[in-house]
């Protein structure tokens, strides 16, 4: 699993996940399982956004193809973590199987999901009043 921090401004950064990093693209692209053999990276990553200040985090899951409940835990965590210091997580454009699964735990009435960054600045305007 590759992960590229990206800030979208100075009140968020964008998380993308990939199978490997593509120079040609300067990204990540792939499909990727998000599970018990990469879930410490995904955690360590958010740990040290947190770490920097920054507080809301959107976590590109389009090329998230399965998640298992040690994916689950570590997006659970990121969350809590954010909103332990007044942030935000948000989830942009799960596949159909990954959302299936964020709304059958229930995950997805928590975390919010978006689809562009336009509904991200929504979110977080929002928040802010």
């Amino acid at each position: 699993m590759e992960i590229i921090k990206s800030a979208i401004d100075n009140k968020a950064i964008r998380i993308d996940i990939g199978l490997e990093y593509s120079e040609e693209k300067k990204g990540v692209n792939g499909p990727v399982e998000f599970d018990i053999e990469n879930q410490s990276r995904f955690v360590d990553v958010i740990n040290s956004i947190l770490d920097e200040g920054v507080v809301n985090i959107v976590v590109n899951m389009q090329l998230v193809s399965y998640i298992d409940s040690s994916g689950l835990w570590a997006l659970f965590e990121a969350y809590k973590k954010a909103s332990q210091k007044n942030g935000n997580l948000f989830l942009l454009s799960p596949t159909k199987d990954v959302k299936r699964v964020l709304d059958i735990t229930k995950m997805s009435s928590k975390i919010p999901i978006i689809t562009d960054e336009k509904e991200l600045a929504d979110h977080i305007n929002k928040k802010a009043q």
